[in-house]
């Protein structure tokens, strides 16, 4: 059976897509110089404007979604982290289930908006990770 659960080989390499990056970073902030800090302030001036307009816009798609009642959400269903759908903790794959969309894009929303603003959106992953409770009914061997 295919160990499909968050074990060494994976944490080695998150650490070493972790370590890459850095370099990177690091090796462009070296050779580009001036360059690179002139790229980085546009993009960050970019993001102060993009960002908020962005979380603007979704609050005015929910509310006219809500407004209209297309805002189909599950009724008499649980959310749970998701033991069949799960690649770290089973939080994207859980929301998925709840919702009825596709796991994948649960998760790519989570890695942009953790690329944007990973200083809430990654103790938020953590919080549901602690709060949301574990899919039990569907547990699989791996642990």
């Amino acid at each position: 059976m295919k160990n499909s659960g968050f074990n060494k080989n994976n944490l080695f390499l998150l650490v070493g897509v972790l370590l890459v990056l850095f370099g990177l970073w690091q090796l462009a902030e070296r050779v580009l110089g001036v360059w690179f800090e002139e790229i980085a302030v546009i993009v960050s001036f970019i993001m102060n404007i993009v960002w908020p307009l962005a979380i603007i816009s979704g609050g005015i798609l929910l509310m006219l979604a809500a407004r209209k009642g297309s805002l189909n959400l599950p009724q008499g269903k649980k959310l749970f982290r998701s033991s069949k759908s799960r690649k770290l903790a089973g939080v994207c794959g859980g929301i998925a289930e709840y919702l009825g969309v596709d796991a994948a894009m649960v998760r790519i929303a989570t890695i942009i908006l953790a690329i944007l603003c990973w200083y809430v959106i990654i103790p938020l992953y953590i919080l549901f990770w602690i709060v949301i409770p574990y899919d039990t009914k569907n547990y699989s061997t791996w642990v």
